[in-house]
């Protein structure tokens, strides 16, 4: 979500508040969570929500995107190293779980590690112990874990590609974050949120969004979901020149709603929204994937695969 506005809004709607209600339960446990959803649902303000209810608020969340860490420094990056452990290792410095220690640990993204990585992640889990890379000395640690995933681990762990014993140990409760499209009832409270949020940002006096544009927002399929809507309200306030929003001020390009010629595989769908994605950036990879809210490492991983098993 944009600066200034991480907050997780509190909508009417009956899936949204199910979930609530899963979070004020598990707020009060030290459970590991497993937070599932599409990407731009918010799975991390669900994350922050369940660690601001909880023993641990007045402790610091860590949150790390595991997909975007290079394999070769997954155990630097998560567990810390000692001076001297590998060239560029001036001094000694402490890893995600140290840091989180007391506190909770967000890790994103987890359905992209690699196997080694989730071996290393499960050992670390079942001995709530970590060692620094380039040192021998066990370090006690003291975490509630949360992960987020918009993968089916549960597919992923028929077809090998992830530990059942990992899912296990990180999926004692899962939360599944709805699809903003599942939860039009939010809509309009997510966009007046937004659209304060940004009149507030870029100076612009109170603006409103009329009823025929807020049918326009219902109506809309949403693919980028929350975070696509928080976009089209920051343009709109950025491109006014009114203190009424209209529908001329939300322009949406495609819809899943709408498909041509012939409906689209799921495939087929993804493969054509990251090649036009990555058409009008470019082929700038980092760019590409802020678009489509993913990581780079995602996208690069999503282009390897388009290579391998071209339509």
């Amino acid at each position: 979500m944009g600066k200034g506005l991480e907050k997780l809004v509190h909508g009417a709607s009956p899936t949204m508040i199910k979930v609530l209600n899963i979070v004020q339960k598990v707020a009060a446990t030290d459970a590991n969570i497993l937070i599932t959803g599409e990407n731009g649902t918010g799975k991390e303000l669900i994350a922050l929500e369940i660690h601001n209810l909880s023993k641990r608020a007045g402790e610091m969340m860590i949150s790390v995107d595991v997909g975007s860490i290079p394999e070769t420094l997954f155990e630097s990056e998560m567990f810390g190293h000692v001076k001297g452990a590998f060239t560029d290792a001036r001094d000694d410095r402490k890893g995600k779980f140290e840091l989180a220690s007391g506190g909770t640990l967000f890790l994103d993204e987890i359905g992209n590690l690699s196997t080694h990585s989730q071996s290393k992640l499960l050992k670390t889990l079942q001995s709530r112990k970590i060692v620094r890379v380039g040192s021998n000395r066990e370090i006690d640690i003291d975490i509630r874990l949360i992960c987020a995933t918009n993968c089916d681990l549960g597919r992923m762990v028929a077809e090998g590609r992830f530990r059942e014993d990992l899912l296990y140990r990180v999926n004692t409760i899962m939360i599944e974050v709805p699809p903003l499209r599942d939860r039009v009832d939010d809509i309009p409270i997510l966009a007046n949120y937004f659209l304060k949020g940004y009149c507030e940002k870029y100076n612009k006096g109170p603006m409103k969004i009329n009823t025929h544009a807020l049918e326009k927002l219902a109506n809309y399929h949403w693919p980028g979901n929350v975070r696509e809507l928080q976009h089209s309200i920051e343009k709109a306030v950025i491109m006014s020149d009114s203190a009424l929003l209209l529908p001329t001020d939300f322009e949406f390009k495609s819809s899943a709603r709408s498909i041509p010629h012939h409906e689209m595989t799921l495939v087929e769908m993804e493969r054509k929204m990251i090649l036009e994605s990555l058409k009008r950036h470019g082929n700038n990879l980092s760019a590409a994937a802020s678009k489509l809210g993913i990581t780079r490492q995602t996208l690069y991983n999503k282009l390897r695969k388009i290579e391998r098993d071209p339509l």
